[in-house]
């Protein structure tokens, strides 16, 4: 089994997630500390600071979506993960249940009515 305890390989991409937490860490505490302070805060620093959390979160998100382009890498649902097998056993145990009547349902519908006494 191979764990990767290293989560750091790529340093752009770990640089661009790190800008993008620091971002929504910014905006939570100038929101935290606005909260706390209610009217007298400095409403011109606590702005800039969301300003900048949100540069920072835009900046982190759009870059990291650029290096790693996560969308080039969606599975189709509609096509079949190639398990190594080819697929021969496979479909003909699925074929096989498939072209059986339901027999479970045939017998749990007998169970039901069946009088319990």
């Amino acid at each position: 089994m191979n764990i990767r305890t290293k989560h750091t390989n790529n340093p752009l991409t770990f640089g661009l997630a790190l800008a993008a937490g620091i971002g929504v860490i910014l905006m939570i505490l100038a929101l935290g500390v606005g909260v706390i302070q209610g009217e007298a805060a400095d409403a011109n620093a606590l702005g800039l600071l969301i300003v900048g959390g949100l540069i920072l979160f835009i900046v982190g998100v759009a870059g990291w979506t650029g290096v790693v382009q996560p969308f080039r890498n969606f599975d189709d649902i509609n096509q079949p993960k190639d398990t190594g097998h080819h697929g021969h056993a496979a479909h003909s145990a699925d074929e096989a249940h498939a072209s059986e009547p339901d027999a479970t349902a045939h017998a749990a519908a007998a169970t039901h009515a069946a009088p319990h006494h």
